[in-house]
């Protein structure tokens, strides 16, 4: 078995700063000293910090809504038109809810844009996503294993 290597970098700002231009090229990945993962990506209008955004091969978001097909990640901060930032795609975070969740629940994209739920709506399933507690707020506690939206219904 190989042994693996990498190369040390140091990025700069934080998950919680957006940028007016693009400091990091788009697609960098990156690791807290906790192993959480975010990807520098382009932001988009009216995204709140913990918002699931869809994002595509230019590293460009959209705030998550019902039929997307594609990956997802969650903001680690508020953004505006043509700002950069990071953005949670593996790990414990915090992210946006619509209603009330149970623990441990399944993820579903709903038709406000940016907020996930756990109530079983037919082709909205997000794989790799899992709720870990359960909250009444627009806030909870999850688990993302590089999310992926597929508008299909699952088995």
């Amino acid at each position: 078995m190989a042994n693996l290597t990498g190369i040390s970098q140091i990025y700069h700002g934080d998950t919680t700063e957006q940028d007016s231009s693009a400091l990091v090229t788009l697609g960098t990945r990156a690791f807290e000293a906790n192993g959480n993962e975010y990807v520098y990506m382009r932001g988009t209008a009216s995204v709140v910090t913990g918002n699931w955004v869809l994002y595509d091969e230019n590293y460009t978001t959209k705030r998550a809504d019902t039929d997307d097909v594609g990956p997802l990640a969650v903001a680690g901060t508020a953004h505006t038109a043509s700002t950069y930032g990071w953005f949670q795609v593996r790990g414990h975070g915090t992210a946006s809810c619509d209603l009330a969740v149970a623990a441990d629940a399944a993820l579903y994209l709903t038709a406000n844009s940016g907020y996930v739920d756990d109530a079983d709506a037919a082709g909205e399933f997000i794989e790799g996503a899992v709720l870990r507690i359960a909250s009444s707020g627009s806030s909870v506690t999850v688990y993302l294993s590089y999310p992926i939206a597929y508008n299909a219904a699952q088995d």
